[in-house]
């Protein structure tokens, strides 16, 4: 039977625990990165601001500095770990398909290094003040695609092979999810949603899932590996099968 991956954490990127020490200094090393703009801000907010006829206007605009580092965080987390991506992509790119589980297999191993390297930027993305920042723009950067006047900011969306068109609603705590576990097995399959298609709460869309326009899911419904949801249709269930009159 097929059951996604685990969805510890802000985001579903999940990395196996037999990788996570080998990946571990690269991590650190994305996040020492990211602090590089943050530090060479503060010294120069130091410098000039910190002297006995300007301590009052130091005070006065320390609010602001802490908001303008903790975006400036973010935005150098996510410039830092698109920058690695794209090195790592060099050798070996994303690719769709039923691979082994196993550390040993190329095509795991690169998700896995994929995952850890976008971990950071996602998890300090996430307490962002703006709810439609993560998914919007973080994962937009990292290759999803997400059509005009979409509304998917209180949903979990894998970070890569998802496309979703115009105008969709996706509810609250549902979840995209474009890889999965099924025994020995890793899958990977793009996701596809097309425009004006509703989803509702609680919903878990799995690997391969095709959603045609105007597609409307019913709340706590899931769909099939590689199911294709016909256009112009209510779906809901465990999996999600056409609403009958």
């Amino acid at each position: 039977m097929f059951q996604p991956a685990s969805l510890k954490g802000e985001s579903p990127i999940p990395i196996d625990e037999r990788l996570r020490k080998k990946f571990l200094v690269l991590y650190l090393l994305i996040i020492g990165f990211s602090f590089f703009p943050i530090a060479i801000g503060e010294y120069f907010y130091i410098i000039f601001l910190w002297n006995p006829s300007l301590y009052l206007l130091f005070f006065l605009l320390l609010p602001l500095n802490i908001l303008i580092m903790i975006h400036l965080l973010q935005i150098s987390a996510i410039i830092v770990s698109k920058l690695f991506l794209i090195v790592v992509n060099l050798f070996h790119k994303p690719t769709e398909g039923i691979f082994n589980r196993s550390i040993k297999d190329k095509d795991y191993f690169y998700w896995n290094l994929r995952n850890t390297i976008k971990k950071w930027s996602i998890f300090i993305s996430a307490s962002n003040p703006f709810p439609w920042f993560k998914n919007r723009f973080v994962l937009r950067f990292f290759g999803v695609k997400i059509g005009k006047n979409s509304i998917c900011d209180n949903c979990w969306i894998s970070s890569e092979f998802v496309e979703i068109g115009q105008r969709c609603i996706i509810g609250m705590n549902s979840v995209l999810i474009s890889f999965g576990i099924e025994q020995d097995k890793f899958i990977i399959k793009k996701i596809m949603i097309g425009d004006n298609v509703v989803i509702g709460a609680k919903c878990v869309i799995l690997p391969g899932t095709t959603i045609e326009d105007d597609v409307k899911i019913s709340a706590h419904s899931y769909t099939s590996y590689n199911s294709v949801l016909k256009k112009e249709q209510i779906y809901l269930g465990h999996p999600a099968k056409v609403k009958k009159n």
